[in-house]
Order: C-alpha cells, then sequence, then structure tokens
C-alpha cells in the first residue's frame, strides 16, 4: 500500500491524541486553514483514528476482545480464578470508548467541512462523506452493542464550535439510535449506488488513494454498507421495540436482492499492511495480541462446537483453527468441569506437556500477513439462514446455513495459506465438496435449527471477532454454555450483559452521566439489558 495522505484532529477536549505516528506529525491540520477540498483526506482520518479496533491490533486483541468479551462470549479459554472470573478492566473500557469519540470528532470535522461547500462542490466530495459515515455507524452500532443508551447526536462538536460549556453531551437512547442508523444505512446505500461508476475525475482519482478499507470499490462499499444494515436488522428483529422494523428492513432487503457480502470476494476486510507498519499495522501484532498475552489456549464451548455437531466426525475447520495438545488431543479449558486449581496446574505446564489446545500459530498467532475480518461472506450467510427459517424473508435456510460453514472454512484456511508463518504447518484447504457435506450432515443431526445457525455464527466469529459472538450469545441465548457463579466477586458474580461506562465519560460528563444512572434506576448496572437481548 502506498502511504496515504490525511487529516486528523487532535481531540483534546477527550484528553487522548487522534493518533501519535510519528509519520503523520507533520499531517496534523487545522480544518479551518485547509482548503475546502479536503473530504476526501478528513475520510482517510476518519478510518485511521478508526482502525485500532478495526484490524486486529495488538491493542484491541489483547486488552479488549479477548481480556474482556472472549470471557463473555466463551470464544476462549478463561480460568475460575475467584474474585476475577468477570473482571472488567475499566481503563481498556475507557480506551474502546475514547476511541469511538475521537473516531467521530474526526467525522463531525468532515461534515462541517462539507456543509460548508458550494453545491458543484459536494457533488464532488459527497462519497467521502458517504463512506466516512458508513464507518461511523458500524463503530457506533459496537458502542451501543457494549454500553447501551450513549451520546451521539450532539457529541464530537467542540472543535468545531469551541464551546467547552455546550460540548457535554446528553445521551441518546440505544434504541433510537439504532432506529436511526437503519434508515441512514438505507439512504446511505442509495446514495452510494448513485455514485457508483458516475464520480467525476477528481473524485474517481482521489478515492482509491485514500480508501485503504476497500481501496475505492464502491461495489465492496454498497455490501458494506448493506451487510452492516442486515446485521443490525437481523439483531433487533427477533425482539424489542425495533423488531417490526427490522422484519420490514430484512424483507426489503433479501427478497430486493440488494448486493451484500455474497462470498469471500465481498468479504469487508482490512489487510495486513506491511508496507506501512509504523502508521497502520504492525504484523506481529497478533503474536503479541494471542502468543504473548497467553490468550491462546482454546475454549471447550468452542472444540465441542468444532467436534459434536456431527457424531463421530470433526469439523474441517478444527486442524486450522486449533492444536492438538500434548496427547494428541483437542481439549479446552472448560469451566464446567474443571476447578481453578486444575486449570492452574495445566495452564504452567511446558508445551511439551501442554493440556491444552492452542489457537493455532500458523493460521493466527505468527500469521504477519493476517486478513482482519471485518464483515464477512459467512456471516452474512447465517444472517440470511435466520431471517429465513423465521420466516422474515423468502429462502432456503439450510442451503444458506451450508454457506455460511462453507465461507468460514474457506476464509480460515486461507488464513492458513498465506501466513508466512515457519512455526507450525500449513494445511491443505480439504475442497469444497467436503465442508459442503459435512455442513449438510450437521443440519440434519441438528434438533433446533435456530440453536444450529447462530452456534454456527457464533463459531465462525472466534477469538476474531468476539465482540459479534456476544452480541448472539446475549440476542438469543445460543450456543448454550455454562458459566460459573463467581462467589468472590464483588460485584461481576455472574456475566454481564452490558460494561460499565468508563471513568472518562464519568469524570468529563458528570452532568449527565448522572442523569443516565438517574435513568436506569440509579444504578450503572452490568446486568441491565439492551433493548435487543433476550
Amino acid at each position: 500500500m502506498k502511504k496515504i495522505h490525511l487529516y486528523l484532529i487532535l481531540a483534546a477536549a477527550l484528553f487522548v491524541s487522534a493518533c501519535a505516528d510519528s509519520e503523520y506529525t507533520n499531517r496534523y491540520y487545522n480544518p479551518a486553514k485547509t482548503t475546502r477540498a479536503s473530504c476526501d483526506k478528513l475520510m482517510t482520518g476518519v478510518f485511521h483514528t478508526g482502525r485500532v479496533y478495526t484490524f486486529n491490533s495488538y491493542w484491541r486483541a489483547w486488552t479488549w476482545d479477548n481480556y474482556s468479551i472472549g470471557v463473555y462470549a466463551q470464544t476462549i479459554g478463561f480460568l475460575n480464578e475467584e474474585g476475577q472470573i468477570y473482571s472488567v478492566s475499566d481503563s481498556y473500557a475507557n480506551d474502546r470508548w475514547v476511541n469511538f469519540y475521537n473516531t467521530l470528532t474526526q467525522f463531525r470535522v468532515l461534515q462541517h467541512v462539507y456543509d460548508g461547500l458550494s453545491g458543484q462542490e459536494q457533488a464532488t466530495f459527497r462519497i467521502f462523506k458517504d463512506l466516512a459515515e458508513v464507518f461511523v455507524y458500524d463503530h457506533l452500532s459496537q458502542i451501543v452493542d457494549i454500553w447501551g443508551d450513549v451520546p451521539f447526536e450532539k457529541a464530537g462538536y467542540l472543535y468545531i464550535t469551541g464551546n467547552v460549556a455546550g460540548s457535554y453531551p446528553a445521551y441518546d437512547k440505544a434504541n433510537v439510535l439504532y432506529g436511526m442508523m437503519l434508515d441512514r444505512l438505507g439512504e446511505l446505500y442509495t446514495s452510494i449506488h448513485s455514485l457508483n461508476g458516475n464520480l467525476n475525475a477528481q473524485a474517481a482519482a482521489a478515492l482509491p488513494e485514500q480508501d485503504f478499507i476497500n481501496g475505492g470499490d464502491l461495489d465492496k462499499w454498497e455490501a458494506y454498507c448493506n451487510s452492516l444494515r442486515l446485521r443490525l436488522a437481523v439483531r433487533v428483529a427477533s425482539q424489542g421495540i425495533l423488531a417490526e422494523k427490522g422484519k420490514q428492513i430484512i424483507a426489503e432487503m433479501i427478497n430486493g436482492n440488494l448486493p451484500v457480502a455474497t462470498d469471500n470476494t465481498k468479504t469487508i476486510r482490512l489487510l495486513s499492511n506491511a508496507d506501512d507498519t509504523p502508521n497502520f499495522f504492525n504484523p506481529d501484532d497478533l503474536r503479541t495480541g494471542y502468543m504473548d498475552a497467553n490468550y491462546i489456549n482454546a475454549s471447550q464451548a468452542m472444540i465441542n462446537a468444532l467436534t459434536k455437531a456431527v457424531a463421530g466426525e470433526n469439523d474441517p475447520r478444527l486442524p486450522v483453527l486449533y492444536s492438538k495438545n500434548a496427547d494428541g488431543l483437542y481439549k479446552g479449558l472448560d469451566p464446567e468441569n474443571e476447578t481453578y486449581a486444575q486449570q492452574y496446574d495445566n495452564v504452567q505446564k511446558s508445551s511439551e506437556e501442554r493440556a491444552y489446545s492452542r489457537i493455532d500459530s500458523t493460521t493466527v498467532g505468527y500469521n504477519t500477513a493476517f486478513i482482519s475480518p471485518i464483515i464477512t461472506a459467512s456471516e452474512v450467510a447465517f444472517l440470511k439462514a435466520e431471517a429465513y427459517l423465521r420466516g422474515w424473508a423468502n429462502g432456503d435456510a439450510k442451503q444458506e446455513y451450508i454457506k455460511g460453514i462453507l465461507y468460514s472454512a474457506q476464509f480460515y484456511f486461507n488464513e492458513n495459506e498465506i501466513s508466512p508463518s515457519t512455526y507450525g504447518t500449513k494445511l491443505a484447504y480439504p475442497g469444497d465438496d467436503t465442508i459442503t457435506a459435512y455442513a449438510g450432515k450437521a443440519w440434519e443431526a441438528a434438533g433446533d435449527k435456530l440453536e444450529a445457525i447462530v452456534t454456527q455464527k457464533w463459531l465462525n466469529f472466534g477469538f476474531i471477532q468476539p465482540l459479534q459472538a456476544w452480541n448472539d450469545l446475549r440476542r438469543t441465548g445460543y450456543p448454550v454454555l455454562y458459566f460459573p457463579v463467581d462467589n468472590g466477586a464483588q460485584l461481576l458474580k455472574n456475566a454481564p450483559q452490558r460494561i460499565r461506562y468508563p471513568h472518562s465519560e464519568r469524570s468529563n460528563n458528570t452532568a449527565n452521566y448522572n442523569a443516565q444512572v438517574q435513568a436506569m434506576d440509579g444504578n450503572d448496572d452490568y446486568y441491565t439489558k439492551i433493548f435487543w437481548a433476550k
């Protein structure tokens, strides 16, 4: 990837620099002093600020996705340590929160600059504003899924207004934000589709240079926008105040055959940018985030999903996701059938005696070419399968279920194939026919088809996208998992339903935070369910 130019806003009001990469120091521009034709670089500033939680970076993989969320989703192995099982670091939660609001600040400046353009200039630069908005809604939905009600509509404007007193935003209801995103994503698809193939020369030349997500491919942006909208619509359709709206949108999108990530060529993902590592992606991030941080031991729930769907037959993805233990078996940490003392003794064993399977080092841990998924074709297939099964759209649930497993296998075997690691073994892809045959047997063996679909989607997210796995677990109750009660904990005796608001919000937006907590019956509680949760 060639180096790109961007405008980054130093979000001083959030007490965090939007970016500290040394090579970009001379590219921090004050938008008030830039040319009006800066929307392309401001779009890249939005992407760049949010990249840490878009790539499977060290900071995301270690401090957030697996340290906290992976335990709640049981997508990684964890210890039954009394008083510590469900603990969540306020500092790590705070970093996720602040990163989003820095990203939003970048977007507000882009909006402000765009709104100041002439009609002709807006026609040129609208595509950059639209793509940045899709990206912001991807991350806003994640923030809502973690915390529930959050500030948005009035947030991120201090850099523009300079009005400190008026810069403390009130909270927006989670369901209102979801409704807004579902509407706006529909409008954004229409806008992007109208511009696809019709960009003027200036925008067409700048877009591939500035878009490091999809390389200026507007077909992929249409698929990203619609796939994200489908994800959110399915999330709300099964229960809650937006259920009917979700069902309507699902029918509109699927029955209308709108473009989504229909196969792995349309999977939305970020490549490991080894040519520009100081600024985008450290190719050693997965090692430091998984191997060195010791998030390498398998979850028994994941092993079960890979070994018990079809009697007497392992899922073909098993060896590409996990290595065997020292006894040649696939085994994970089991919160139901192991004591903390047993687990502790086991994790202390040397590699030669290891008791647990590990996340495969070739596919993930030492894969400096790792592709970070944003929305996969596998996820979209499972979204369709659920929609068909529930009667929200017209189609064959079994066929999409099989596709979901097939696309998942293709994706993970491809990760293994492209890995330059010399620590493990490259595995030959068993072939589409083998995967399809296994998936068909898994479907026929499943008594509860909804459980089968959601469990396979949870498995595909796994230790790479644990937040999405946790979302489905809270939304549906599937897969059915065992969570021990932590009698030694003061606050988190059971797995939470949400995360408490972080310290920066409590300190910097105190009045609105207090009003929000009062609206939550006076308690910023871990067990208050998000409106779409079961």
